[in-house]
């Protein structure tokens, strides 16, 4: 069992920028589509980035490809193990370099002419692929988006400014914006600063289904440590595959502070989501629930607010890349 611990100093985190993004599809024909979008999104996404990326003999084969330069889809859907490195070595599901942040609203139809707006946040070594990201997007559209595929066009791209919810274009009227300046990225060291303006007191807002394992079983309640916990672990396997290298850093005290948040006014519920995928030929059904819901945390000490924000702009537990995980904290 872990002792309470006092931090005597802030925890060191790895070199890992963000690069946060917001993406407009503007539709070409009525678009049934589910409440939850994660899954549509993901799965056409990942089809039609290799088909952007990769010669056609390739297409569904990338497990079988022997050439000697890696292409972009296999770092960012089949990335390698990086060479030397004993940590996470068992470790079965790679993450990606990045995470879908779905859309407010849950429209099940999307009219011909309207518009839809999700969040897209690369991860590390995944910023250095931003333009086939941003082409992917947009092939995925020309593919078609929802049971019935309906065509969309990617209208704008725009780069997040650090906090905020504006930034410089990046992509428009079908072409990729190049710029010299440099992309507005958060660092871990703003990271850091943020969660030193954070009062102690936040509310935690489970955006999306939140699939966190405590003792075998999946969380049906808010658990600061176990969500700590899973913050840090997803921050080292993401620094591992994707930023400078292992994360070395003992997060153990960090995880023993935050058993003394209080969690109050707690209105969580458990919701199930169901996917389907083809993958492999075989179709099979997923069921991915996890809660959702609200609750406050009184007294959060400063490096526990540290590992809760980086949790929420990478996501944490299981299905991340398909938006699951996704939280936000609020002053009270």
């Amino acid at each position: 069992m872990l002792q309470k611990a006092v931090m005597s100093e802030p925890l060191s985190l790895p070199d890992l920028p963000l690069l946060r993004t917001r993406l407009t599809y503007r539709m070409h024909a009525d678009a049934p589509m589910p409440a939850y979008k994660g899954g549509m999104l993901r799965g056409g996404f990942g089809y039609a980035f290799q088909r952007e990326t990769c010669p056609s003999p390739c297409w569904d084969k990338a497990d079988a490809c022997a050439q000697p330069v890696i292409c972009p889809y296999r770092w960012v859907f089949e990335t390698p193990r990086p060479a030397g490195v004993e940590q996470l070595h068992n470790l079965q599901d790679v993450p990606r370099p990045f995470v879908i942040d779905l859309p407010n609203d849950q429209r099940t139809l999307v009219e011909s002419g309207d518009s839809m707006e999700f969040g897209l946040t690369l991860i590390g070594r995944g910023i250095d692929y931003l333009p086939f990201f941003l082409f992917g997007f947009a092939r995925l559209g020309e593919i078609g988006l929802g049971v019935r595929r309906a065509t969309a066009m990617v209208e704008r791209v725009i780069a997040l400014e650090n906090w905020g919810h504006s930034g410089p274009t990046l992509y428009a009227d079908g072409r990729y914006q190049s710029s010299t300046a440099p992309l507005p990225q958060i660092t871990m060291a703003d990271i850091v600063v943020r969660a030193a303006t954070l009062p102690g007191d936040l509310r935690i807002t489970l955006r999306t289904p939140l699939r966190v394992k405590s003792h075998g079983a999946y969380l049906t309640q808010i658990d600061v440590p176990a969500l700590v916990r899973a913050a840090c672990w997803r921050l080292l396997a993401l620094a591992t595959f994707h930023g400078a290298g292992p994360w070395d850093a003992d997060y153990r005290p960090v995880v023993a502070n935050a058993e003394a948040v209080r969690v109050t006014e707690a209105e969580v519920r458990w919701e199930e989501w169901d996917r389907h995928s083809d993958h492999g030929g075989a179709p099979q059904r997923m069921q991915l629930g996890g809660i959702v819901g609200r609750a406050l945390l009184r007294d959060v000490p400063e490096a526990v607010r540290v590992a809760l924000l980086v949790g929420s702009l990478v996501h944490v537990g299981k299905s991340c890349v398909f938006g699951h995980g996704n939280y936000r904290l609020d002053p009270v």
